[in-house]
C-alpha cells in the first residue's frame, strides 16, 4: 500500500466541487503529499448538481464516480475506500467547510497506527441571522459537546462519520455495515469498540453552514427516528434518544406518552416549523414521535 491520502467524499443531490477545489488547496499546502480526492454520487436524483459535480474528474488528483442507483451513504463510503490507493483515508461529507488552512495538516500530525482520528464539527453563522433555523439553533446548542475533551469522555458513542481519518486496512477490515440508511456511524462507533479499534478525538473541526428548513430537517429526523425504532436492539447504549426514552418509560406509562403525542405531537410540529425553535419543545416532539412507533 502506497504512503498518502485518500480523501473520500460521498454525495448525494449537493454540488460540491466548490469544496473539492478548497480540498486541493489544502493538500497542495503540505509539503510532499501524495494524494487524491475520490468523490461517489450514490444515484442523486437532482441532475444539476450531479452535472455540476462531474467537473470535479477534470481535477487534479481527482475522480469522480457516478454510481447511478442509490444505496445509502454506508455503501458509497464502502466503495470509494476499494477505489482508493493511499494507506491514510479521510472521510468527509460533502456539505462542509473547513475553518483554517492547516485542516489536511493536523490531521495528518495526529494519525495513529490503527486507530480512528475524529476531528469533530463546529456551526458557522450567527444565532441573530439563523435564530429561526431549527437545525442550526440544535446544533449550535450541542457545540460544547463536540470539543475533543467532551467527545473523549465517551469516545466510540461521540464518533460521526462528518470527518475521520482511519488506515485503510483498518477500515476494510471492519467497514460500513450496508443495512444502515441513516445512523450507519453510530453502529460503525460500536463495531469499534467491539473490534478494540482506538478513537483519537482532536479539534480539527470542519464546519456546518448549510442548514435545511424546518420542515426539511424535521422530515429527515422523523425518517431518522424510525430507523432509529427498527435498529434500537443493535444500537443500544450508543443512542442518547434510546437511553433517554429507556428511563422515561420507566417513570412514565407508555399509553401516556403516546395519548399526548397524539393529541399535540401536530401542534407542537406546526410551532416548531413556523416559530422560532424551541429546543425543549423539540425534544418533546421526538421522544413523542419516537416512542408512538411502539405497539
Amino acid at each position: 500500500m502506497q504512503e498518502g491520502l485518500s480523501v473520500l467524499i460521498p454525495v448525494y443531490n449537493h454540488g460540491c466541487a466548490g469544496t473539492v477545489s478548497k480540498l486541493l488547496a489544502l493538500c497542495d499546502s503540505v509539503p510532499r503529499l501524495r494524494y487524491e480526492i475520490i468523490v461517489a454520487d450514490d444515484g442523486s436524483t437532482d441532475s444539476g448538481a450531479l452535472k455540476a459535480n462531474g467537473a470535479i474528474a477534470g481535477m487534479p488528483n481527482c475522480r469522480f464516480y457516478a454510481l447511478g442507483k442509490n444505496s445509502g451513504s454506508a455503501a458509497t463510503r464502502n466503495f470509494l475506500a476499494e477505489q482508493s490507493q493511499y494507506r491514510w483515508l479521510l472521510f468527509l461529507d460533502c456539505d462542509i467547510g473547513f475553518h483554517g488552512s492547516d485542516f489536511i495538516a493536523t490531521y495528518l500530525d495526529n494519525r495513529t497506527e490503527g486507530c480512528v482520528t475524529s476531528g469533530g464539527v463546529i456551526t458557522c453563522g450567527t444565532t441573530k441571522k439563523l435564530r429561526r433555523n431549527l437545525r442550526f439553533v440544535y446544533e449550535h446548542n450541542a457545540e460544547t459537546a463536540h470539543s475533543a475533551a467532551e467527545r473523549s469522555k465517551r469516545p466510540y458513542q461521540s464518533f460521526r462519520s462528518v470527518s475521520f481519518m482511519i488506515p485503510r486496512d483498518v477500515f476494510l477490515e471492519c467497514r460500513f455495515d450496508e443495512r444502515f440508511r441513516r445512523f450507519e456511524d453510530v453502529y460503525f462507533g460500536k463495531e469499534l469498540q467491539r473490534r478494540g479499534i482506538g478513537i483519537r478525538h482532536i479539534d480539527n473541526p470542519v464546519v456546518i453552514s448549510d442548514f435545511e428548513s424546518n420542515e426539511k430537517y424535521l422530515n429527515k429526523i422523523e425518517l431518522d427516528l424510525r430507523v432509529l425504532y427498527d435498529f434500537r436492539e443493535e444500537l443500544a447504549g450508543f443512542s442518547r434518544m434510546l437511553d433517554s426514552t429507556r428511563a422515561l418509560r420507566r417513570a412514565v406509562p407508555l399509553s401516556v406518552i403516546k395519548v399526548w403525542h397524539r393529541l399535540f405531537g401536530r401542534a407542537e410540529r406546526r410551532l416548531l416549523t413556523v416559530c422560532r425553535p424551541n429546543l425543549c419543545l423539540f425534544n418533546i416532539y421526538r421522544i413523542g414521535y419516537f416512542m408512538s412507533n411502539y405497539k
